[in-house]
């Protein structure tokens, strides 16, 4: 289970849940909230992606966070940006280090591609299921920032997925830049390592920074 560490953040505790492996959850996130994800079990990779809670054709852009800070490795001290080029949210705290950052995300299309199966879950339809109070479909879902989850990129030009390094109560802080509706994505995908051919629970903490 997850530390005591990782369920005590350095702040108010404003909302704490646990998605079920497979699942999704939606969250506001006004400006200086933390929104802390923590791997429970271990080896547990969530999706995501955010929205300018004003204005929802604002939304994260991956190609700019790399772009702008000239990295496809983002930790503590980076930045996610918006398409628009605003910043939306920063990595206050990391106890992993390895997360990607290329914008994709497990879909239908991809994992028929792949895998041959057709109604697979993914973290394409479980973003738009958490993102639908604003409107959102899965035709509005920018690439994802990925947490925990390690690519290794050969000289070739190959990439391949492996088993993330995360260990039970490993998490990943996320401080609002703007106030934002974040959606997450538990990843269901279990025919690739992605999170150790076993989906298993996330949980999620927003918190008050002390001042």
């Amino acid at each position: 289970m997850a530390t005591a560490s990782a369920d005590a953040p350095p702040g108010t505790i404003v909302r704490a849940q646990v998605i079920p492996p497979r699942e999704y959850l939606g969250v506001e996130l006004r400006k200086g909230q933390v929104l802390r994800l923590i791997d429970v079990e271990g080896k547990q990779v969530p999706d995501l992606v955010c929205f300018n809670l004003h204005d929802p054709t604002e939304k994260l852009s991956c190609n700019n966070s790399r772009l702008i800070q000239k990295r496809w490795l983002l930790t503590t001290g980076h930045v996610l940006y918006s398409d628009e080029g605003n910043e939306m949210l920063a990595i206050v705290a990391d106890t992993v280090g390895t997360h990607h950052a290329s914008g994709g995300c497990c879909n239908e299309g991809a994992n028929y591609r792949r895998y041959g199966t057709r109604g697979t879950r993914n973290c394409r339809e479980n973003m738009a299921l958490a993102a639908a109070p604003l409107g959102i479909t899965q035709k509005d879902i920018p690439g994802a920032f990925c947490p925990f989850m390690k690519v290794v990129q050969y000289p070739d030009g190959r990439y391949e997925i492996e088993e993330p390094d995360s260990r039970p109560g490993d998490y990943l802080d996320l401080q609002a830049e703007m106030d934002l509706f974040v959606a997450i994505s538990n990843c269901p995908q279990e025919r690739n390592p992605c999170n150790g051919f076993n989906p298993t629970p996330l949980k999620v903490v927003v918190y008050e920074a002390a001042p």
